[in-house]
């Protein structure tokens, strides 16, 4: 069978690597979300993709504005810019998954191949979305910002579980099947090379953390307790 994409493991060790970089800018701007409810304490992405109810991600936001002028100014930019910078790490993410799906397909029976074909194409679905939701939380990062309705919130809701749904199922099928034929010896030794690629780029990146996470954040971007 004709590959359907050329290079395409070339194209996915790109992806990858641009998936690296952009995950590790935004872990570094991850370190400087906080807000204030009572105390001061930190928050994550996660808390603003899985509201519990309408009101929460707005309560989220005035606990940003509610902090000190240095460190609100510090805590809103690395939160912007991670909601930027996310739509880089997008194509990568959604691109990666692609093409490990299209791989895939590409060594399986018909009734496997539309499968994994048609999981590959939905990743394009969950690119939107996950589009979609930066563009909502870019919005909400206002000082008056409001709770949307009960519909807009359930709908933000379906759509981010629509996203991981998606992306999930497409991360665990296809690395599942790779793995089963790389064990069982059903992938040329080139594709190994490629591989070794990857666990490369990805040994990198480990490092890089580990590293960074050693360093000390500047007294200056500390808590402000």
């Amino acid at each position: 069978m004709e590959p359907v994409i050329a290079n395409a493991w070339c194209w996915l060790c790109f992806s990858a690597a641009l998936l690296l970089l952009t995950a590790f800018i935004m872990l570094r701007q991850a370190r400087h979300f906080y807000l204030l409810d009572v105390v001061v304490r930190k928050f994550s992405i996660i808390d603003l993709q899985f509201p519990a109810s309408s009101k929460e991600i707005p309560e989220l936001i005035k606990g940003i504005y509610a902090l000190p002028a240095p460190q609100r100014s510090r805590t809103l930019s690395a939160l912007r810019g991670q909601l930027w910078v996310d739509f880089l790490f997008m194509p990568a993410l959604y691109g990666s998954i692609f093409l490990l799906c299209i791989q895939v397909a590409d060594k399986m029976t018909p009734a496997g191949e539309i499968f994994f074909e048609c999981l590959a194409w939905l990743q394009l679905i969950a690119w939107l979305f996950d589009a979609m939701e930066n563009g909502y939380l870019l919005n909400k990062i206002k000082p008056d910002v409001t709770p949307s309705t009960p519909e807009v919130h359930k709908a933000y809701q379906q759509m981010v579980f629509a996203k991981w749904i998606l992306l999930l199922t497409g991360i665990v099928c296809a690395l599942s099947a790779l793995l089963f034929f790389w064990v069982s010896g059903k992938y040329e030794t080139r594709s190994l090379h490629y591989l070794l690629i990857l666990v490369g780029e990805g040994i990198v990146f480990v490092i890089a953390e580990v590293i960074a996470g050693r360093r000390k954040v500047p007294e200056d971007a500390a808590p402000v307790v």
